[in-house]
Parts: C-alpha cells; sequence; structure tokens
C-alpha cells in the first residue's frame, strides 16, 4: 500500500527523470535516424552505386556480385518502401516519446510500434543488403551483420524496458482529460 503512495506522490512531484532522459535520447535518436534516412535516399543515385561496386570489385570481385545481383532485383520500389516504414517508425517513436513525456500511456504502445517496424523493414529488404555485406567484409561478415543485429535489438529492449519500468507514473487513455 505505500508504494501506491509513493507512486501518487511522484505524480504529482512531475516526470521522473529517468523518463525525461529517455524520452530525450529518444528524440535525438529519432533526430539522427531521420537525417541517415532521408540522406541515404537521397545519395544513392544508380551512377554512385555503381562506383561503389567498382571499388568493391578490387577488394572483393564476391561481394561486388552480390551487390549487383541485390541491385538487379532492387526497382527502387523496395527502397522507397524501406525508407517510408523506416520514417513512418521514427515518426511513430517520436510521438509516443511525446505522449509519455506528457505522461500519457498511449505513447508507450505508439513507441512500441515504432520500434517493431524496422524490423519487418529488414525482412521485407535486408537480406540482400545483408548478404552483399557479409561477403564484403569475408568469413567474419555475417558474423559482425549478426553483432550489429544483436546490439541494435538489445538498445531497443532497453528503450523499451525503461519506458515499461515508468508506465506506472503515466495515465491510462481512459484517465485523460
Amino acid at each position: 500500500m505505500e508504494s501506491n503512495i509513493d507512486s501518487t506522490n511522484d505524480i504529482k512531484h512531475g516526470r521522473p527523470k529517468l523518463l525525461s532522459v529517455t524520452c530525450i535520447l529518444t528524440w535525438i535518436a529519432c533526430a539522427l535516424l531521420l537525417i541517415s534516412s532521408l540522406s541515404g535516399l537521397m545519395t544513392q543515385s544508380p551512377e554512385k552505386q555503381q562506383q561503389q561496386i567498382d571499388q568493391m570489385r578490387k577488394i572483393s570481385p564476391e561481394a561486388a556480385e552480390k551487390m549487383e545481383a541485390a541491385l538487379a532485383n532492387d526497382n527502387g520500389a523496395k527502397k522507397i518502401l524501406t525508407t517510408l516504414l523506416n520514417i513512418l517508425a521514427i515518426a511513430l517513436c517520436a510521438f509516443g516519446a511525446v505522449q509519455m513525456w506528457n505522461l500519457k500511456q498511449t505513447g508507450f504502445y505508439f513507441y512500441l510500434i515504432g520500434e517493431v517496424l524496422p524490423y519487418i523493414g529488414l525482412l521485407i529488404a535486408g537480406t540482400e543488403a545483408m548478404a552483399a555485406a557479409s561477403a564484403l567484409a569475408g568469413s567474419l561478415g555475417s558474423a559482425v551483420i549478426g553483432v550489429v543485429i544483436t546490439l541494435l535489438i538489445v538498445f531497443d529492449v532497453v528503450f523499451i524496458v525503461l519506458y515499461a519500468v515508468n508506465l506506472k507514473y503515466m495515465v491510462p487513455p481512459s484517465q485523460f482529460d
């Protein structure tokens, strides 16, 4: 019973510091990811991609062939779809953080959906690119990509847990003003 009183007093005293820090870090990450997504979409012309393949061919002909195969299968629609999916995910995460900043529980669910969407995009278009990257990095390429994806999942899970811990300070949808 005392824990209920403590959490009620915390709500009256404002947003918990952990929630504030988590929201700010989320907004910073969202801004950086948005810049990265938009710049990747705008800077990858077919000519530039061919130059990268030619440079890759000097290092690893196998990786260059896999990259060419991936680009041949990609008519541009996959890249646009995955970029739009990523931008939608970024917007959902940022909006969810705003809602949680205002102590509304619905923000957590927006954030959660925003965290899952990029993995769907990875399943849609990421397999060919990952195969080319692993060929470029040699025998350790698959391991490196596996470690990177694992780290991304770990960071996502940590932030989801940080927000979930703060749900008790947020107002459920039934109590919105």
